[in-house]
């Protein structure tokens, strides 16, 4: 405990610093305490250097560590000498003030201490104890927590103790003080009257008090009964200080607030966080109490000041009178001249050491404590020696703590901003960056209240407040949504431009006259408020794509989908959804739709005719959209569209529920919408980017209403026809996609099925027909025989075939033979000759990615035909019909000619490039379709039910001489995954193959130097992707034993998966830990468990399955490799072992626990999962940094 805090550093702001008091000033003979002591924490090099720029000239080191500034003591303490009652006490303090010793470190390793790092004091750990408010208390204490009692009646009371015995009140009043922290150990009425010891004896109780270990103390007790803890004792010393106001005992009998002040003070500079918080709490408290009461005095002075200037302007003066309002007025001056210095030496001794400790609930107690100061007495605190702080703690490292900052800068700048020009001009920077840049969300929304009040008073550059609108696109819904009110303003304050721009208000009332309600596709003044928005929109979305310019990703990526071809959502689309909530024209959907659809070209016409008029060119030159406006207005418009029409919330559906009432029901707004969108894709269908957007508005359309509505099907056919359309035209992968997700739509729904049939049907001949006339002219089968532009067209004809196949049974349109001369054999069969492509002989770069995506857009539409053909079979199994032997050879030979060109297509390429990835994961996607068929079969087989044996050449595993090809796949995936995260990966067991040179000097070939960390982080996850998707691949077939299962090489595939598994991350771990086959069988039971209903727990049963959170939580622990290479010496790998774990989990279904003990009781689900053990120690909250609480832990400030 450090004992040089009872003298003041040097105070920021006033003029005179001198006490009233007359306290001795020598300093007393210094205690060291036993308990090894911590060094002190001081400020970094960094935090000084951006002090020393925010610091003005006056301002000194009031930044740095004031208990250790020796200088500025020594300077100070003549002047306080000044006012000292005693002579011989002034005498002495006119010397030198005497080098203080430093209790927590010595003089000579101070400055090595602010550079050096903190070093933590190893130990034992003590018994835990819990300090809480005591219950039995008397005295004060008890007055105070258990009376019931009102502060002010407390502190009334405890004035007349004092009055009737002065020592004994005092004494009363520090025990409460130190009960409040927790402490069983008291001072004595001998104590107060030696004020000079209060450093000893406080020492004497630190260290009883650290050797009982206590880690909680009242004001941060968790438990019930210490809730209202903190406001009781704020209050009590609150009031305190306003009783000896009232009395004036607080100005005439100065010796009692020196007394109080001395051991309140001394306790806040304790190293003991329950001494320092509890006397911070007390002294902040105090402060408080003494602004308010300077509040009221200068109320006081000023009414006096009237009233003497009122009795001098009078004819006949009153001097009896005239001198007794002098009188009074100069007490009342005197009195305030006494609050201030007291005021004064409460922040120059507690808060300018408090604000920056080292526990964050105390700083962010005095952030909060000098926010209600200003607010209270702006006279005197509204500086900028005092606002400063505020500013400083901006860069506080715990996110509350600049969230109470931010906080409180709110509070003041709503009412003072005007006069903070200095303030917000030293720190707005700093506000601007926690805006933009915070890593804490919340900060970031509290920053942005403070930076909207900052605008509304015209104190941000254009360039900040266009740094704060790009907000709206930020991935954060909770920083859109606080930043909507801020971007409304500037929509608002564009739109005042543009009405002052087209001529003012009465040339817009003029033009548009009386707005119809109902007639949203002739111009209307709310055009203005969408063409401002779609301005503001388009710029700040220009602005983010220059910063953060992004390729496109390649056609082949998608084709492989290793990227998707349509983004989920984009920055415009997740800024509309908060625009939506707040900007009434984004509401009313059909209003944007009408500005959309409106001839806005007209104005041209109007500009080079004689008959326009010049203003209302203007008007259309003003609200015209212009270059990539329109796309934008279209994705707001989606998304006004789907929150309009698909709420989430209760309370979106009230408001549906409200409008439907109101006669714009839900059936209007579809039909409205299924007629607007034909006219949409009319007008933007012809550009894809435009097409994806519009076609998206017809997932949101509630398509029960067209089957309830028979009538009206003919508005749904009109748009399926232009869906089609699209499709027909073309070839960009999002518009394909969102073609086929609303065909996919439509077939959900009887009485729309037979509608949308029968135009995939449409689709089915064109594509086929396209298909054919390629079969007729060339070989499908031979790669590079086709040019660029022949494989780019027959690769827009294979994802068009792969997109119907897998909207409906494509069995028939695949299966038909050919008309035509040339091209007879089934569209199917032209399919898996164009697989064989994908067999690559000689590199041409010109001509590979088409290939390769054309050959991936076949291995698609193969794979949902076997998909199609074992659904069938196995509805034919589960019915029992018979199964024509003929169609059966006839698939088999054709999933036999698919398989072989997939393995050669895989086998010819000697890198992992994305087909040899996509073709390997379509051959074991093949395998596993038939291995759903085999399931069928061998359960139809058991059941003594017909026995398919007819069906078992199409069941045929992966044969074993391809598992070598496929480690080398796997082995390859995992050191590319591995490079991007610069890892080590396991060395191979002694049994398993070596890493040959040629696959070490590939990895050392690569280089990523030139990559920006975009880039790094956009290629790392596509390699994570590609690994994690073929792990699945692989965990899949080997669970469904079609691979790794016969052959010189069984077991060797698994066995290689999990070399690595703890090594590449939690995604990759999870999808191998399916290997282990009893834990699939647990997964299993669980998923069957919990579907069913929970039965009610029986009383008096101890024997229970474990069900719940538990077994989830022991699923997914894997063990280390250590142990599972262990587990495989040890013959726990391999089938058998797998059979073994499988056997133990089913023989331990059930486990024997003892009745009453915790397991019961959980098992019973009588208690919850997260419940802790009565001896488990109380953390405290760890998110403010305040854990486990150290006897001699470092005091940042002191």
């Amino acid at each position: 405990m450090e004992t040089s805090d009872n003298t003041p550093a040097g105070s920021p702001a006033p003029t005179s610093t001198a006490r009233r008091s007359g306290r001795v000033t020598k300093a007393p003979e210094k205690f060291t305490p036993d308990a090894p002591a911590a060094t002190k924490r001081k400020r970094s090099a960094e935090h000084d250097d951006e002090d020393a720029e925010n610091e003005s000239p006056d301002e000194g080191g009031d930044g740095d560590n004031h208990d250790d500034d020796e200088s500025d003591t020594a300077d100070e303490e003549p002047q306080r000498a000044k006012k000292k009652k005693s002579s011989s006490q002034a005498a002495k303090s006119k010397k030198p003030a005497a080098k203080k010793p430093k209790i927590n470190g010595d003089a000579t390793g101070a400055a090595d201490a602010n550079h050096a790092p903190r070093q933590l004091v190893s130990r034992p750990k003590k018994a835990v104890k819990i300090a809480i408010a005591e219950r039995e208390a008397t005295g004060l204490y008890a007055d105070i927590f258990a009376s019931g009692d009102s502060s002010d009646k407390v502190a009334t009371e405890w004035y007349h103790k004092y009055q009737a015995n002065d020592s004994a009140a005092v004494t009363d009043l520090v025990n409460c003080i130190l009960s409040c922290a927790g402490c069983d150990q008291h001072v004595t009425e001998d104590d107060i009257r030696d004020p000079d010891n209060s450093q000893n004896r406080l020492a004497d109780l630190q260290n009883v008090y650290a050797e009982e270990g206590i880690t909680d103390y009242p004001l941060i007790s968790r438990a019930k009964s210490t809730r209202s803890f903190r406001d009781l004792l704020i209050g009590f010393f609150k009031s305190l200080l306003i009783v000896l106001h009232e009395t004036e005992v607080l100005y005439k009998e100065s010796d009692l607030m020196e007394n109080i002040t001395r051991w309140i003070v001394s306790m806040s500079s304790s190293t003991l966080r329950p001494f320092r918080h509890t006397a911070t709490t007390v002294a902040l408290a105090m402060e408080g109490s003494l602004v308010e009461i300077a509040k009221k005095l200068d109320d006081r002075i000023t009414k006096m000041t009237q009233q003497l200037d009122a009795e001098k302007s009078r004819k006949g003066k009153n001097k009896d009178r005239l001198s007794a309002i002098q009188k009074t007025l100069d007490e009342a001056n005197e009195n305030r001249t006494t609050c201030e210095d007291m005021i004064v030496e409460y922040f120059e001794t507690v808060f300018i050491h408090r604000y920056r400790d080292i526990d964050p609930k105390i700083r962010i107690e005095c952030v909060e404590a000098l926010g209600t100061w200003v607010m209270q007495l702006p006279r005197y605190f509204m500086k900028p020696e005092f606002l400063r702080y505020l500013g400083w703690m901006l860069s506080d490292v715990i996110p509350q703590t600049r969230q109470e900052v931010l906080k409180q800068l709110t509070r003041i700048l709503k009412r003072d901003a005007e006069k903070l020009g200095h303030f917000i001009d030293r720190f707005r920077p700093r506000l601007m960056e926690i805006v933009a840049k915070d890593a804490d969300v919340s900060v970031r929304v509290a920053s942005i209240a403070v930076v909207q009040i900052l605008k509304d008073t015209g104190m941000l550059d254009p360039s900040e407040i266009d740094s704060v609108g790009r907000l709206i696109f930020d991935t954060e819904l909770r920083v859109r949504r606080a930043v909507i009110d801020f971007f409304a303003g500037c929509v608002n304050d564009s739109i005042e431009t543009k009405v002052e721009t087209i001529g003012g208000q009465d040339v817009v009332d003029e033009i548009f006259g009386d707005d119809d309600e109902d007639d949203y596709f002739s111009p209307r003044r709310d055009w203005i408020a969408i063409k401002c928005l779609a301005e503001l929109l388009a710029a700040y979305d220009a602005q983010l794509e220059e910063e953060n310019q992004t390729e496109p990703p390649r056609p082949l990526d998608i084709a492989v989908e290793m990227v998707q071809a349509v983004a989920p959502e984009t920055r415009i689309s997740l800024a509309s959804q908060v625009i939506y909530e707040k900007i009434e024209q984004v509401k009313n959907w059909e209003l944007l739709a009408g500005y959309l659809l409106y001839d806005h070209s007209a104005s041209t016409t109007s500009r080079s005719s004689k008959k326009g008029s010049s203003t209302e060119s203007a008007l259309r030159d003003a609200v015209a959209p212009e270059g990539s406006e329109e796309p934008i207005l279209l994705e707001v418009l989606a998304s006004a569209v789907r929150a309009s029409l698909a709420p989430t919330s209760e309370a979106d559906k009230a408001r549906r529920r409200h409008r439907a009432e109101g006669g714009d029901n839900a059936e209007e707004a579809a039909i409205s919408l299924a007629s607007i969108i034909p006219r949409l894709l009319k007008k933007y269908g012809a550009e894809a980017s435009t097409a994806v957007i519009v076609l998206r508005l017809e997932h949101c359309l509630d398509l029960d209403i067209f089957q309830q509505l028979r009538q009206d099907s003919t508005t749904y056919r009109r748009l399926l026809d232009e869906i089609c359309t699209q499709f027909d035209r073309h070839v960009d992968r999002g518009v394909l996609t969102e073609a086929t997700t609303a065909l996919l739509h439509a077939r959900k729904y009887d009485e729309l099925e037979e509608i949308a049939d029968a135009k995939i049907s449409e689709l089915w001949e064109n594509v086929l027909n396209a298909l054919r006339h390629f079969d007729r002219i060339c070989e499908l089968g031979i790669r590079t025989n086709l040019d660029v532009e022949a494989i780019a067209e027959l690769g827009h004809i294979l994802v068009k075939m792969s997109k119907l196949a897998s909207i409906s049974n494509c069995i028939e349109a695949l299966d038909a033979e050919g008309t035509a001369d040339g091209s007879d054999a089934p569209a199917i069969e032209i399919l898996v000759r164009i697989v064989h492509r994908g067999k690559l002989d000689q590199v041409d770069e010109a001509l590979d990615d088409l290939e390769d995506e054309a050959v991936s857009f076949a291995i698609k539409a193969c794979q949902f035909y076997f998909m199609w053909q074992v659904r069938g079979l196995i509805g034919s199994v589960q019915a029992g019909t018979a199964i024509s032997g003929r169609d059966v050879e006839s698939l088999n030979q054709l999933r036999k000619t698919y398989e072989e060109n997939l393995i050669g297509t895989l086998t010819s390429r000697g890198t992992n490039d994305d087909l040899r990835l996509f073709a390997t994961g379509g051959l074991c996607d093949l395998h596993v379709i038939f291995a759903t068929l085999k399931q069928v079969v061998d359960q139809q087989a058991s059941s003594g039910g017909q026995n398919y044996t007819i069906l078992r050449p199409l069941l045929e595993p992966i044969r074993g001489d391809l598992t070598p090809e496929l480690i080398e796949i796997y082995d390859a995936a995992e050191r590319a995954y591995a490079k991007c995260l610069k890892r080590t990966l396991n060395e191979p067991a002694d049994d398993e193959d070596p890493l040959d040179d040629d696959q070490l000097s590939d990895d050392e070939e690569e280089n990523d130097g030139e990559l920006t960390e975009a880039e790094k982080k956009a290629k790392e996850l596509k390699a994570e992707k590609a690994l994690c998707e073929l792990a699945g691949k692989f965990v899949l077939a080997i669970l469904a034993k079609m691979v790794d299962q016969t052959g010189d090489h069984a077991g060797k595939l698994k066995k290689r998966m999990s070399r690595n598994q703890n090594k590449l991350g939690a995604n990759l771990k999870e999808t191998l830990a399916f290997l282990d086959e009893g834990r699939v069988v647990e997964r299993l039971r669980e998923g069957g468990a919990a579907g069913k209903k929970k039965k009610p727990a029986s009383k008096g049963k101890g024997k229970q399955p474990v069900k719940g959170k538990q077994a989830i939580s022991e699923e997914i622990v894997v063990a280390d490799d250590e142990d599972s290479d262990q587990e495989e010496e040890g013959g726990g790998g391999g089938q058998q072992g797998q059979k073994r774990r499988v056997e133990e989990v089913e023989d331990d279904d059930e486990v024997e626990v003892e009745e009453g003990t915790v397991e019961d009781l959980r098992r019973r689900e009588l208690l919850d999962e997260d419940h802790q053990n009565e001896n488990d120690p109380i953390e405290d909250d760890s998110d403010l940094g305040g854990g486990q609480m150290d006897e001699d832990e470092s005091v940042l400030g002191d």
